[in-house]
């Protein structure tokens, strides 16, 4: 069956109960002849059962599709590909990898975009190794970071944008956007090699660290150690604005002494200030744009 079967029997099941309505209101008041009405009322009933099995061998029809359809082409790049609309967890599929899962996010600022790192209540530990930021860690439910390989390759299989999303101890969220981000490969030591226009009310703590390496704390970049310095990992570069993968300090304010060491945003609330929840996210820019459009 196809749809076209499928509207048909629903026009006949609306010409045989608008025929039934006729005859139980005629125009003389008269009552309808019986034999008619009880023909036209089992008519309906034959129509209803039909196009019940109809429309379930369409579904079955449909699923077998759908799936053939996922066995063909494998796993979704992304999130927006996947075209959901609930937050959860997806397995994307990146060239140059094998399958994986991923945290989706669809509330906070539309659809379509994965997490790449969250922060919300200090329960992992982001001072961690190369390796560690290299494949990545945490747990995609709570606090997380993808991993630095992933993010190349799915910065580079094409044009992705990114959203921070900030919020305080006080429950006030603020959010910084750039209409592109590049993440390099390892043997530019994952270096933040792209980053466009900068929206947003956060203000732009971040293109101060365009084209600097990815750094930590085994594995230091910079001229003045500022990974160990600053108790994180980060493309630092002498040394920072933002530090997003700093210590987290309950309640946000720290002594002047350990200025820079949480997760800060120079822009927003300054260097003595670490947020309550951050959250990396990316999107794939032509996509999102031909969809909005």
């Amino acid at each position: 069956m196809n749809c076209r079967v499928g509207i048909n029997l629903l026009l006949l099941l609306s010409w045989s109960i608008i025929k039934a309505e006729d005859l139980t209101n005629d125009g003389d008041g008269a009552h309808p002849a019986r034999g008619q009405l009880g023909k036209l009322h089992e008519k309906a009933e034959q129509l209803i059962a039909s196009l019940k099995v109809e429309l379930s061998q369409l579904g079955a029809s449909l699923t077998t599709a759908a799936t053939a359809k996922t066995k063909q082409t494998g796993y979704p790049p992304s999130c927006l590909a996947a075209m959901i609309n609930t937050d959860g967890i997806h397995t994307v599929r990146v060239a140059g990898l094998e399958p994986f899962p991923v945290a989706c996010d669809t509330r906070t600022a539309g659809a379509g975009w994965t997490v790449i790192q969250r922060r919300q209540d200090g329960s992992e530990n982001f001072y961690r190794s190369w390796a560690e930021y290299r494949a990545g860690f945490g747990n995609l439910s709570a606090e997380f970071f993808m991993g630095l390989e992933p993010l190349h390759l799915m910065t580079h299989a094409e044009p992705y944008e990114l959203y921070i999303h900030l919020e305080d101890f006080d429950g006030e969220t603020r959010y910084a956007k750039y209409d592109r981000f590049v993440v390099a490969n390892e043997s530019d030591s994952y270096a933040l090699s792209g980053l466009g226009k900068y929206t947003g009310d956060a203000g732009d703590a971040l293109s101060y660290h365009v084209g600097m390496p990815f750094s930590t704390y085994d594995n230091d970049k910079t001229r003045n150690r500022c990974a160990l310095t600053y108790v994180g990992a980060w493309w630092y570069n002498s040394c920072q604005h933002s530090n997003l993968n700093g210590q987290y300090v309950e309640g946000g304010s720290y002594e002047r002494k350990l200025s820079g060491r949480g997760i800060c945003w120079k822009s927003w609330r300054g260097y003595d200030y670490g947020y309550k929840l951050t959250q990396m996210m990316i999107r794939p820019r032509c996509r999102a744009a031909s969809t909005a459009a």
